[in-house]
């Protein structure tokens, strides 16, 4: 049975507030499936050259990730992000689901490129602050910005685990300043205590929101970890403004293909 799509009221709340959630969009066997790929990833059973590899800062500070070098340190370690996701056909063809076609096609139109597809982890008793921003900024090297995000845990999201933090209807300043980073000196006026809304879902969950819309997440204080997945889409067929190719594209002509994809030895260079 298909997952029923209520366009209307979708576009209602993605216009008011900035974002909507779809409950229940993937099914129980769709989360224990990309959980289990994590763990193959991490545990080095499936490997892909030039993947991307983040682990967790040692302070829990922000402004410390920018010191960690980039790649993959074995299974123990704790990995803040693992990227290029949308090069994994495990992770592909869940995101090639008929209701985020509808989803796409309804917001970004018959063309979706992929900016990124990345595991944001949040490591028990742990983790790294996530300061305000958005996803989208002046710096970016794409020729047009993204207009989509889809993001959704693998794992328990509340207070305590770390879970997303949106302010409603902040997509409306558009990019602030030069974008993604909320300068600190302008966050009374941006992201007022008085208007930060905690997004509780459970895994299978999916939260759609306006990449302007100023987010953030705390730290870990539970016991298990907490995973998700953080899809940033843009419309038509977008260029890399630094590399001079083309984002990979998730529907439309020349989209990626599971089966395509399962044979790559290294991630393409984008």
């Amino acid at each position: 049975m298909g997952i029923y799509m209520d366009f209307k009221i979708f576009t209602s709340d993605y216009t008011r507030n900035g974002y909507f959630v779809i409950e229940n969009a993937f099914s129980e066997t769709d989360i224990i499936e990309m959980r289990e790929r994590l763990e193959a990833i991490v545990r080095a059973d499936v490997v892909l050259s030039g993947r991307r590899f983040q682990t967790d800062t040692e302070s829990g500070l922000y402004e410390d990730v920018e010191k960690i070098e980039l790649g993959y340190r074995g299974p123990q370690s704790r990995y803040r992000k693992i990227s290029d996701l949308e090069y994994d056909e495990i992770f592909l063809s869940k995101l090639k689901s008929n209701w985020i076609k509808s989803l796409c096609e309804h917001f970004l139109g018959p063309r979706t490129s992929i900016m990124r597809v990345t595991m944001m982890n949040k490591p028990s008793g742990g983790g790294t602050v996530l300061p305000w921003h958005q996803d989208v900024a002046k710096h970016w090297p794409t020729s047009v910005q993204p207009e989509l995000v889809i993001w959704f845990p693998l794992d328990h999201s509340d207070d305590q685990s770390g879970a997303l933090q949106v302010i409603p209807r902040s997509h409306k300043h558009g990019m602030i300043a030069d974008g993604h980073m909320l300068p600190s000196e302008v966050e009374h006026i941006y992201a007022p205590q008085s208007e930060i809304k905690t997004i509780v879902i459970n895994p299978g969950d999916v939260l759609v929101f306006n990449p302007a819309l100023l987010h953030r997440s705390g730290i870990n204080h539970a016991n298990n970890q907490r995973r998700a997945i953080n899809v940033v889409l843009m419309p038509g067929k977008v260029f890399h403004t630094r590399h001079k190719v083309y984002y990979p594209v998730l529907f439309g002509e020349d989209e990626l293909v599971p089966n395509e994809v399962s044979k790559l030895t290294s991630i393409p260079n984008i």
